[in-house]
């Protein structure tokens, strides 16, 4: 994980367990506001006002348009209306790695509209905020960190985790998973969270309820796993897999604490 300024040519954006980015040209605004409820009162100096409830969109995803089969923004995203799990990977100066920034959650996509620019054909998917999820309703910020990064595993991971830069916090958290490719027959595996108080690979533990069970991890697999809004996260968080019949897995994967 690098720090620092960086440039939107490294973001990466993930949609139902596809990687979009060789085909946006932007998104967002990512934005997170609140409503503010007047509470000033006849006395009082300055307006005042108390934060209420949490507005938390992806924006909007413009892409060129592309009608490739199973793969093109068309074939994939052009009905609108429905749920979709977003993830807009930021990578610092480079590709997203780990700990890098995540924006991310299941948001409903409103639109699909396609429209000329400068004599090349564009596609517009706006998105309407935070889709009317129990899991992601849980939870105010979609901000989080990259665990996984868009590449092929092949075995259990055993490396260091995300430092987090807090020992322990109550707020639990949700996994944001995509998987954009695998091999072996049958393509059954376990994606999952694991946390520890030191970042070494024997200390690391399953973060109890963070984990998919067993799915078929195919490409185009998403989806959003929430725990207890009070659980205890510890300090360091690591992404992962269990193979079943999968033999290689590509996952996207992020951890958003609460």
């Amino acid at each position: 994980m690098a720090t620092g300024r960086t440039h939107s040519r490294w973001d990466r954006i993930f949609v139902g367990g596809y990687d979009l980015s060789g085909q946006a040209r932007k998104v967002g605004p990512l934005s997170l506001e609140y409503d503010a409820a007047n509470l000033t009162a006849l006395a009082d100096p300055v307006l005042g006002y108390l934060p209420n409830t949490a507005a938390v969109n992806v924006g909007a995803i413009n892409s060129v348009f592309s009608n490739t089969a199973t793969t093109g923004i068309h074939a994939l995203l052009s009905t609108a209306g429905v749920k979709r799990v977003v993830t807009v990977a930021r990578g610092i100066r480079a590709v997203p790695a780990l700990g890098d920034p995540a924006f991310a959650g299941e948001f409903t996509q409103g639109e699909y509209s396609i429209a000329d620019d400068g004599g090349g054909m564009v596609v517009n998917l706006p998105f309407q905020g935070w889709a009317d999820d129990a899991a992601s309703l849980l939870f105010a910020s979609p901000w989080g960190a990259v665990l996984f990064a868009n590449t092929a595993r092949t075995a259990a991971n055993s490396s260091t985790g995300y430092d987090r830069g807090v020992v322990s916090t109550a707020g639990g958290g949700f996994l944001v998973y995509h998987v954009t490719a695998s091999s072996g027959a049958g393509h059954t595996a376990t994606i999952k969270v694991q946390d520890s108080d030191t970042n070494v690979d024997a200390n690391f533990d399953d973060l109890s309820g963070a984990t998919t069970g067993v799915i078929t991890v195919t490409a185009g697999v998403s989806g959003l796993v929430a725990i207890s809004p009070t659980a205890t996260v510890r300090q360091f968080i690591r992404g992962q897999l269990v193979f079943g019949t999968a033999t290689s897995i590509t996952p996207v994967l992020s951890w958003h604490s609460g």
